[in-house]
């Protein structure tokens, strides 16, 4: 009964002496499992395979054995362990919420203009009910009053819808904003954030409440707030008079209505742009949307002052 190994590397059978071993005395190469010759072993249980090679191959028998350097190793260069972390630096597409906030400024500016038109709109059709007390008003004119003030208050009410879209949006990114810088977590989630901006009577509250807390440290900004917010809720209470004042009948609660109206856009005009004084605020432009320019106050000695004035004077001495 024989045993052999076969190397892995040169194909040559070595007899099992005592014990298996690993390493191939003539090339190095890794000796597979002993097998027994005498017995047919299946090609799947053998550990190894035969392969015919030509006489000219290189590999196999002929392989050179492997010369190992006999200097101390060393590094080419400095060794950097541990795994690379490759920035991404691409520039990252702005998300749909981020491009609709940044056109919070362009709305809110067109439905300041809008209401603003609305007003006049309303108060010339005041001027002609009261003009057709006692003269006919030709059918043009009044197609063109009506057409005014459709156009100029559901296009302001359209684009409001829109402008507080883009403002709910803005807050989301301002509020990550400012408390990643702080490196902090906001505490209040989106989705906590849009429904206090969108539910009827906690928008009446909760909006004030979130920019109180873009301003803690900006007095100004709080004042500013302060005043939006009242406007915001002076707003919504004319919307429920409005909405009284039409259950009212007669012909000279129309006309006092048509007054409200206009009244109401007025105070609508100004609340939108408020809105966008605020948030130009907050975000530490002007009202244009051009960055502020930082003013920096240097204490002066009082000898520097005294000096000053000296000088003044010795120059209207002697003009």
């Amino acid at each position: 009964m024989s045993v052999v190994q076969v190397c892995a590397r040169c194909a040559a059978r070595w007899p099992v002496v005592g014990g298996p071993t690993q390493w191939c005395p003539r090339c190095s190469g890794v000796l597979l499992i002993p097998t027994r010759t005498e017995i047919y072993q299946p090609p799947n249980r053998r550990g190894f395979r035969w392969i015919a090679r030509s006489p000219s191959d290189p590999r196999g028998v002929g392989d050179a054995p492997v010369r190992r350097s006999l200097t101390t190793p060393r590094y080419d260069a400095v060794p950097q362990w541990g795994l690379q972390d490759i920035v991404d630096t691409s520039p990252v597409p702005p998300s749909r919420a981020d491009r609709m906030a940044d056109r919070v400024g362009p709305l809110l500016t067109l439905a300041t203009i809008l209401y603003g038109l609305a007003v006049f709109a309303e108060l010339g059709r005041y001027a002609i009910l009261v003009r057709n007390r006692t003269t006919l008003i030709p059918q043009w004119l009044l197609t063109v009053s009506d057409a005014a003030v459709y156009f100029t208050q559901l296009g302001g009410l359209l684009i409001s819808v829109f402008a507080a879209v883009a403002g709910v949006c803005w807050l989301l990114r301002r509020r990550r904003e400012h408390f990643a810088g702080g490196c902090e977590s906001d505490p209040r989630t989106a989705s906590e954030v849009v429904v206090g901006c969108a539910v009827p009577i906690l928008n009446l509250v909760m909006p004030a409440v979130y920019l109180f807390e873009l301003v803690r440290r900006d007095p100004r900004g709080t004042l500013l707030v302060k005043i939006w917010w009242g406007f915001w809720g002076f707003s919504a209470l004319l919307l429920v008079v409005n909405a009284y004042w039409r259950s009212r009948p007669g012909i000279q609660a129309m006309a006092d209505g048509v007054l409200l109206n206009a009244f109401i856009a007025l105070v609508a005009a100004v609340t939108a742009a408020l809105t966008l004084v605020v948030i130009r605020r907050i975000e530490r432009k002007s009202w244009r949307g051009e960055p502020e320019s930082e003013s920096r106050w240097v204490p002066v000695p009082r000898s520097v002052l005294e000096e000053k004035t000296e000088l003044d004077e010795k120059e209207t001495a002697a003009l």
